[in-house]
């Protein structure tokens, strides 16, 4: 199913009256943009679904998790790349972020319909913990499948490899990591990925600024401009 077709069949259950959301849409100039407000007894859900020229071109979401704790996500399809970055924080104070990199071809719908999709599969997690004013590198995995929830960890609990080869279903991966994170992806749609594995406070509050106003639309290179290291 294209992204397109997520995107048409989130929206839609979204305007089913027995839903309580509420909804709507609007054209900015190439943009179409569709809102959708869910809120039920246990956590509340604020998507913005962008086409560009009626292609998928990105997602913003915000979730209130309870006792202080909200996410800012925003979402970016480019070639059949979708780049992801997480924000979890609580006030201003982000405590964690997590980038994930997958293809739009592994999307899949959200079983439980509250998501517009999930990540059927994806190339590579990351996540980074706050702490002494930075954000640090904690977790690193590949080749997550949601269906058979294989997935090799480089960097977690009890695993910690600075070089590593893995081969699933046809996509091979090698990575380094050290002061930074070097993934070379060969098999269909090859590439090369190098992200960092520190960002400083300052870096931090830039993102946290970018996933908290609108200038997330215009595209993802003020987060390349960050995370990726050049």
């Amino acid at each position: 199913m294209s992204v397109e077709a997520l995107f048409d069949n989130y929206y839609e259950r979204a305007t089913i009256p027995v839903r309580n959301t509420k909804f709507g849409r609007e054209q900015r100039g190439a943009f179409d943009i569709r809102h959708v407000v869910e809120d039920d007894e246990f956590r509340q859900l604020n998507h913005k679904i962008v086409l560009k020229d009626g292609i998928a071109s990105s997602v913003w979401r915000e979730q209130d998790w309870g006792l202080g704790e909200n996410s800012l996500d925003v979402t970016h399809f480019e070639s059949g790349v979708v780049k992801h970055l997480s924000l979890r924080h609580a006030g201003e104070a982000v405590t964690g972020l997590k980038v994930s990199l997958t293809r739009d071809d592994w999307l899949m719908p959200d079983p439980d319909h509250r998501l517009p999709y999930i990540f059927g599969r994806a190339d590579m997690e990351t996540w980074y913990r706050a702490s002494e004013f930075k954000m640090g590198l904690n977790r690193v995995r590949l080749a997550w499948d949601y269906e058979t929830k294989h997935t090799f960890p480089v960097r977690d609990h009890g695993v910690s490899r600075d070089r590593a080869e893995h081969l699933y279903k046809g996509v091979e991966y090698r990575i380094e990591v050290d002061d930074s994170i070097r993934l070379t992806i060969d098999g269909k749609a090859p590439r090369k990925v190098q992200w960092r594995t520190e960002l400083t406070g300052n870096e931090v509050r830039t993102l946290f600024q970018y996933a908290s106003e609108e200038s997330w639309i215009e595209g993802w290179e003020p987060i390349a401009a960050i995370i990726e290291q050049r």
